[in-house]
This record gives C-alpha cells, sequence and structure tokens, in this order.
C-alpha cells in the first residue's frame, strides 16, 4: 500500500527524463504573473491564472519585441468579451501589462516571430471551495483518492481526471492529454466539513498522475491536481480472479495477474472440454489484465449452462495453468 498526498496551495511537480513541469493549481495564488520576452522566446509561455489577476511581459534584451492578442491575426484568440491587445515592446517601453477580466483561453504571440513565439494564458474564475487535504491511496492495481472541503460556495460537482505518464514524452506541457474516469456530486453551499471519495479500479502497471475538475452550478471550473505521481508496481504472483459478473448475461469480466513477462493463453471450455473461445494466446509484459467474455461471440451463441476458463503462463521453461468456473444464465 503507498500514500499519496496533495498540500494546499497545490502544486504538481512532475519529472520526466531531464524535464521538471511546474503546474499551479492553487486557489490562493499571487495577483501578478510576470512574462520574460526575450529573442524568440515567451518564458513562461503557458501560465494560469485568476480573473482578476495581472499578467505583466517584460522586455528582455536589446531586440524589439511585439506581444499581440487581437483576436483577428492568424494564431490569436480571446476569449468571448476580452480586450484585445498589441503593443511593441522596445528599450524605451520596455514592460506591458494586462488585467484579465474574463475566464477563458488567451493565444497570443509575437508578429515579429509568430512561428516560434506563442503562448497561452488560462484564466479561471476564482471559486470558493477550499480543499484542506487530497489523498491517494494503491492497493494492487486500485487507486484510491480521498479529498475534504472545509467549505464550499455553489458547488456543483469534482470531475475525476487521470492521466498515465509512465512513458510520455512531453513537448508542451500545457496540454497534457487528461481522461475523465468518473464524476463525484457536491454540496452546494455549506460551511460543514464535507469528505469525498472515489475508486479507480482495474489500472494497468505503471505511472499516473490525477486531478479534480471541480465545477460550479455556474460552469465555471478550477483544478486541484495531486501533489505526486501514483505508481501501480508489478504483480508479485501468477493469479486469476474470479469473472465478475458470476452468473453472467451476456458478457463478465476476466480480471488475471502476471509476475513476470511471458506467454499467456487464455482460453474458454464448456462442460464437454470442448473449446468455446480462446481469448489471449500471445507475449504478455508483467502487469494486470483484464479481458471480456461474450456469451455471442465465438463460432456459436452459447446456452445457459456452466463453463470453464482457464489460464496458462509460461515463463521461461515453467508453464502454470489455473481453472475456474463460471455459470451462464439467459
Amino acid at each position: 500500500m503507498k500514500l499519496r498526498k496533495c498540500n494546499t496551495p497545490i502544486k504538481v511537480f512532475l519529472y520526466l527524463g531531464v524535464f521538471m513541469f511546474i503546474l499551479n493549481a492553487g486557489i490562493s495564488r499571487s495577483a501578478i504573473v510576470n512574462i520574460t520576452v526575450a529573442d524568440l522566446s515567451f518564458d513562461p509561455s503557458y501560465v494560469n491564472v485568476n480573473v482578476g489577476d495581472t499578467v505583466i511581459w517584460k522586455l528582455k534584451g536589446t531586440r524589439i519585441n511585439s506581444v499581440t492578442c487581437d483576436g483577428n491575426y492568424p494564431g490569436t484568440s480571446l476569449p468571448v468579451g476580452a480586450i484585445p491587445w498589441n503593443v511593441v515592446l522596445e528599450n524605451s517601453n520596455n514592460e506591458f501589462s494586462y488585467v484579465v477580466k474574463i475566464p477563458g483561453d488567451y493565444d497570443y504571440l509575437s508578429v515579429f516571430n509568430s512561428d516560434v513565439m506563442k503562448g497561452t494564458i488560462h484564466a479561471y474564475t476564482l471559486l470558493p471551495v477550499e480543499l484542506s487535504d487530497f489523498v491517494a491511496t494503491t492497493i494492487k492495481n486500485e487507486v484510491i483518492l480521498d479529498w475534504t472541503t472545509v467549505g464550499e460556495t455553489n458547488n456543483d460537482r469534482f470531475e475525476i481526471q487521470r492521466i498515465d505518464i509512465t512513458d510520455m514524452k512531453i513537448d508542451d506541457p500545457s496540454v497534457l492529454p487528461f481522461l475523465t474516469v468518473g464524476y463525484l456530486s457536491g454540496n452546494g453551499t455549506t460551511n460543514n466539513l464535507k469528505t469525498y471519495k472515489f475508486r479507480d479500479r482495474d489500472l494497468q502497471t505503471g505511472v499516473y498522475m490525477y486531478r479534480l475538475k471541480q465545477i460550479d452550478f455556474n460552469s465555471n471550473y478550477i483544478y486541484h491536481v495531486l501533489d505526486e505521481r501514483v505508481e501501480i508496481g508489478v504483480p508479485s504472483k501468477f493469479t486469476l480472479s474470479q469473472n465478475y459478473p458470476n452468473p453472467f448475461n451476456p458478457v463478465t469480466k476476466i480480471n488475471f495477474e502476471i509476475p513476470e513477462n511471458g506467454k499467456v493463453k487464455l482460453s474458454v471450455y464448456d462442460v464437454n472440454g470442448k473449446l468455446v473461445n480462446t481469448l489471449i494466446n500471445e507475449e504478455m509484459s508483467a502487469g494486470y489484465y483484464s479481458r471480456n467474455f461474450s456469451a455471442n461471440s465465438g463460432i456459436v451463441n452459447l446456452s445457459s449452462g456452466i463453463y470453464f476458463y482457464t489460464i496458462e503462463f509460461q515463463s521461461g521453461s515453467e508453464l502454470q495453468r489455473i481453472v475456474k468456473r463460471m455459470m451462464l444464465v439467459k
């Protein structure tokens, strides 16, 4: 069992190879965000801000640069209702500030170097939902997320989002393809302590990152990111779980675990020992796996009755075999 914890304000430190990405997603933050404008770069090129924050671009060096976001220039866009800008930065005018008043994405660029100098401001509406804790516990290939709020105003729901970062190479750290894996309803408006729990099951071996997307009844939202990576390790032994549901009609799930790389064969037989279907017959890496079996697939549609599913696992010269029974009820 492993415990992963997120403190408030929430920050993520994600190490991928030699790359360190820092994402601020806390509710408490500075009201000023600084962006350095250098030759052929904005640093940082992606920032998260709250509505009401001030973004300041500061020129570094001697080369003249422009910061443009007029909504009409190719490559730029603003949220509906936002005020555009187009300013030239040089020695006599080396700083430009912009107060963010509308939530959404501001995609801006440099007119002089628009092919390489691009940036985004993502503006949130500050939401009065305060998290006091956000932790993850791993049990085998299941992750249990727990979080607590000490106060909520107009809280509609939480979306639970996950990303597999095991072998990820990130060119643009602002575009992380999170997958929504579940939802939990909020408690509207309350001053009482509220606790939430979500179970993310049947994960494969790997490294994961989680965040909560908290959404109010006006569809405004903000992200709360788990402080650390969550790792699902390699199983300790070869196992085959009882299918679920059982009895079933017409589909059931079969889970199994293999502790090392090897050849896996998963098959289904009737009570007479006749092969009904081969679900897997291939080399597989160590990890946790799940396969669905349908009574309507294969050569014929199966009738109600008892069936057997068997798994064979060969690693090197050792061959292991497990057989279990399941029942089809139509």
